[in-house]
């Protein structure tokens, strides 16, 4: 596989499609906003059972089966081939589904032809594994250059490369609230037809239908989903065990706690990264969804931005900025949280699920073990502030109609049974039951965090436009504008372009 952090050339080649609409694409980093709506940073539901953690195991074990599957790729392509070798091997089921698939590492068909597949996404650990299984089907006729870029760049250029009409990836990943923006404006396709063809091969089932959902829109499919994601609290058990400090469960006892670990000496109180713009969005709708309400309304669209749930969860983030972390939450990438967990710069905080597995990466962590795990905050609602999210893969539309199908079975290679249980290593998976002996240790916490929180992300089409509004608004309140005027801002330019689009 072919797996590059920037491939400029492809880049450029998307910049120079889009020159005469340059001015509506955005352009940003992590610490700026996109012109389109911000979903997850990076998106995992776990479950405890570790039943299937053996096999998990073994798969990663055995190298010499991954070897010997590769081994027989050519008997595979050629078993392809020859319909006579095919249909005489059907006396034999064994024989002829070893010829039929790659090798027990990649479980699907070779295709008589080489295939080669650019994929656009953002890298942490879990994807990262899922890219190593798809490269065991370059054992067969499958080739594939994999782009990882900053989650906004990558969203950024997915958006502007389906837009042209004739896209240059062809596959995408991303979270639920991307893939239903995507699906509104009909840049991807609708999968439904190969979901029910090959539900019953590769146990579809097995994925809860909450993340097919995630992955839906209108009835229809868009993604196959393979990680689940959620956010919580982080705590270095035995430093804040020495300060005296109890675990916060509200925000009214995080503010209690920061203010304690300063007084200890600490820079850092209670982290929370609001270094972006969809970083606030995040957290608003998280905050606001934690206080009982949305931030627009899920049938008419209508603004709730000033609403007083969404003035006091604008100024609970505020808090969490100037008052627990103010050199760090507003300047700290996902990147950066993760790094003053790991390093002991932070004691306690609240990120993705999708970092725990880095808590205990002895490679990059001083605090192996004691990075402990907590539902998210609550604003006393008994709802937790916490979103629930999914990362699929996608296929743009227009793509040529013979691939598809051969794109869809390279999808089902990298969610399957044998490949979730080893992403289970790094992350939250979507196939109940599934688990790894060496994940993370959050899952208690993120299974609370994904029930008792707020939810998915809107899939009403002005929900993209109210996420990018917030967001763009909501950033400023670093530079010192208040929270009334930043939710002001963002709901007078909501109105604006949501009713000029018609969605109001």
């Amino acid at each position: 596989m072919n797996t590059t952090k920037y491939k400029w050339w492809r880049f450029l080649a998307i910049i120079f499609a889009f020159t005469l609409i340059a001015a509506a694409c955005g352009d940003d980093d992590d610490d700026s906003e996109p012109s389109t709506t911000q979903p997850a940073d990076d998106s995992d539901m776990a479950e405890d059972s570790d039943d299937d953690s053996d096999m998990a195991e073994d798969s990663d074990d055995d190298g010499d089966m991954a070897e010997d599957g590769s081994d027989d790729g050519d008997m595979a392509e050629d078993s392809g081939d020859d319909g006579d070798m095919a249909e005489d091997g059907g006396d034999d089921g064994d024989m002829a589904e070893e010829m039929a698939h790659i090798s027990d590492e990649c479980n699907i068909p070779n295709p008589s032809d080489n295939v080669e597949i650019d994929i656009m996404g953002w890298e942490f650990p879990i994807v990262t594994q899922y890219a190593e299984e798809l490269d065991d089907c370059e054992d067969g006729n499958y080739s594939f250059n994999y782009q990882f870029l900053d989650s906004v760049e990558a969203r950024n250029a997915m958006t502007q490369d389906a837009a042209s009409g004739s896209p240059s990836f062809e596959l995408y990943q991303g979270s639920n609230a991307f893939v239903s923006e995507l699906a509104n404006q009909g840049f991807v396709m609708p999968l439904n037809d190969l979901v029910d063809k090959y539900r019953d091969e590769y146990d579809l089932d097995q994925i809860d239908q909450a993340f097919w959902d995630m992955a839906s829109l209108d009835g229809n499919i868009y993604a196959i989903p393979m990680v689940s994601n959620t956010m919580h609290v982080f705590y270095n058990e035995p430093a804040l065990a020495e300060l005296g400090v109890d675990v916060p469960s509200t925000f009214d006892e995080a503010f209690e706690a920061c203010a304690a670990i300063q007084d200890a000496g600490y820079d850092i109180g209670f982290l929370y990264m609001l270094s972006a713009g969809w970083a606030w969005q995040i957290e608003f709708d998280s905050v606001i969804g934690a206080l009982g309400t949305t931030a627009i309304d899920p049938v008419t669209a209508e603004p709730n931005f000033n609403s007083p749930e969404g003035i006091e969860a604008a100024t609970l983030l505020q808090r969490m900025w100037q008052e627990c972390a103010p050199n760090a939450s507003g300047s700290y990438s996902t990147d950066d949280v993760q790094a003053a967990f790991q390093t002991g710069e932070a004691i306690l905080g609240h990120t993705w699920a999708s970092r725990a597995g880095a808590m205990d990466d002895p490679e990059a962590s001083t605090v192996v073990g004691e990075i402990q795990f907590a539902p998210a905050l609550s604003p006393g609602t008994g709802i937790l502030a916490a979103p629930a999210y999914i990362d699929g893969w996608m296929i743009p539309a227009n793509t040529p109609e013979d691939m598809v199908e051969t794109i869809f079975l390279a999808m089902l290679a990298a969610t399957d049974l044998e490949s979730q249980q080893a992403a289970a290593q790094y992350g939250l998976v979507t196939r109940s039951g599934v688990s790894h002996p060496d994940g993370p240790r959050d899952a208690a916490a993120a299974e609370a965090s994904l029930v008792n929180g707020r939810g998915a992300d809107l899939t009403h089409p002005a929900a993209g436009i109210a996420r990018a509004k917030l967001g763009e608004a909501l950033v400023t309140i670093l530079d010192g504008t208040s929270v009334a005027d930043a939710l002001a801002a963002a709901e007078e330019a909501y109105l604006s372009e949501a009713s000029e689009q018609g969605l109001l």
